[in-house]
């Protein structure tokens, strides 16, 4: 018999051998369709369990074995489950062979007889860590994690090395809430870590357990540590803008908010807290600027109006009122806003723009009648005017609104008294004398005096 014959045969030997299994493993599998497969929290990575650890065992390439991985690899698991069976027969102590099996009967749903396989792999070679990790995993999966915490803790006295084993278990301890241990077996697992993927894996979680722990410091470590490897910086950089700025520690947070504003994407919002970060270190100008670019990206009105607002304030602050007015301005010519109303016509009170000042005041008072500095400061308008009849009724509504505000009696009394409405007049300053018991003595003297002569005009 040539060589090409004899391997003929065996391939023909094998063949039917694996029709028979076939079958069997076929009628096996439709019994157990009813078995629901749940939802895996993780990964079942089959490349974690290296072959090294079988290392007494020399695979034949035409063996039942050899084809088991080949369609395992292939991902035709009924025939490797055949094939590891048939191994299985002739060789009741493989260990390769039995592994294999478990796998993949874990990979078409029949966890229960992956249990027992791993079971029975473990009596017959108890330092098989790799096995007591798979097990830990099938009940991770099953989200008994009393379970899969025994198995791991299993194959870390047999591996107290392996970051995988660690990490498992610290994913343990999180779902069990019990931050400090899984904290602890995490930190392991990255200082014994050497693949870049999964240290990014233990870092994320790492980060995820010191936030659940307020411990912000931390968490914005491990962040920065993170940053170098990671695909989306902006995700970082945004977690880190937010640790810093509840840490109240700015200047860190600004340099990662400004990435974010150098991004074309980066929305009003970033703009905004860059903003007011630099008017609160005194860098007004760039304050400024980075509200401005807010407010061009800003399309919510009422944001709008708040930026508008926050920047004349600042220009007014640095003593550029015709720039506050300016912004104003734009703002007032279709806003609905009260405020900017009120804002815009304070300005021009302050630079003396009485008309311009009248009607803004008098747009606010539309749009909001109960403005009670609206009508004092119309009311002081037509004081500085002499338009004393306008006054009255203008500081009348202010001391209905704020009866609180004594000098409110005082600029009514005068208006009165210009009037000669003395009776009223009396009366105004009467009530002032009452309310401010002398706390204002210029005013209270003066009041004093005019009393006296208005008293006797009224016959009082």
């Amino acid at each position: 018999m040539n060589e090409y014959d004899f391997q003929g045969r065996v391939y023909q030997i094998a063949k039917t051998k694996r029709l028979i299994c076939l079958i069997t493993v076929a009628i096996l599998f439709l019994a157990n369709l009813a078995i629901v497969f749940g939802d895996s929290v993780l990964a079942f990575d089959r490349e974690k369990n290296p072959s090294s650890g079988f290392s007494e065992f020399e695979e034949n390439p035409l063996s039942y074995l050899a084809l088991g991985d080949q369609h395992r690899e292939s991902k035709e698991f009924l025939e490797a489950i055949s094939a590891y069976q048939l191994a299985l027969i002739e060789d009741p102590q493989n260990q390769m062979a039995r592994f294999g099996l478990a796998m993949v009967q874990y990979e078409v749903g029949e966890t229960q007889e992956a249990i027992q396989t791993y079971k029975k792999l473990l009596e017959i070679n108890p330092g098989l860590w790799q096995a007591e990790m798979n097990l830990g995993i099938i009940w991770l999966n099953q989200r008994n994690l009393a379970q899969a915490l025994n198995h791991f803790k299993n194959a870390l006295d047999l591996s107290p090395q392996n970051s995988r084993l660690l990490f498992l278990t610290g994913q343990v301890y999180l779902l069990q809430k019990d931050l400090d241990s899984a904290e602890s077996s995490l930190v392991k697992a990255l200082a014994y870590s050497e693949q870049g993927t999964e240290k990014i894996e233990i870092r994320s979680m790492l980060i995820s357990i010191y936030m659940k722990k307020k411990n912000f410091t931390k968490a914005a470590q491990y962040l920065v540590k993170s940053r170098l490897s990671a695909k989306d910086k902006q995700k970082v950089d945004r977690q880190l803008a937010g640790i810093f700025l509840d840490l109240n520690q700015k200047k860190e947070a600004l340099t990662y908010l400004e990435n974010l504003a150098n991004e074309p994407s980066a929305g009003p919002d970033v703009h905004e807290v860059i903003g007011r970060i630099k008017v609160e270190e005194k860098d007004y100008l760039g304050g400024i600027e980075s509200l401005e670019i807010a407010l061009k990206k800003q399309s919510d009105p009422v944001r709008r109006d708040d930026l508008y607002l926050e920047l004349a304030n600042l220009h007014f602050q640095l003593n550029q009122v015709s720039e506050a007015i300016d912004i104003l301005e734009k703002a007032a010519k279709t806003s609905p806003n009260w405020e900017i109303h009120y804002t815009l016509g304070s300005l021009y009170l302050h630079d003396r723009k009485w008309n311009y000042a009248k009607r803004s005041l008098g747009d606010s008072l539309k749009l909001n009648s109960e403005c009670g500095e609206c009508y004092a400061k119309l009311g002081a308008i037509y004081m500085e005017q002499g338009d004393f009849g306008r006054v009255i009724p203008l500081l009348s509504r202010y001391k209905e609104l704020k009866p609180e505000n004594v000098m409110t009696y005082f600029h009514l009394g005068i208006a009165y008294d210009k009037l000669r409405k003395y009776e009223e007049a009396v009366q105004v300053y009467e009530q002032f004398l009452e309310i401010d018991k002398g706390r204002h003595d210029r005013e209270t003297f003066q009041v004093s005096q005019r009393l006296k002569l208005l008293r006797k005009r009224v016959g009082k």
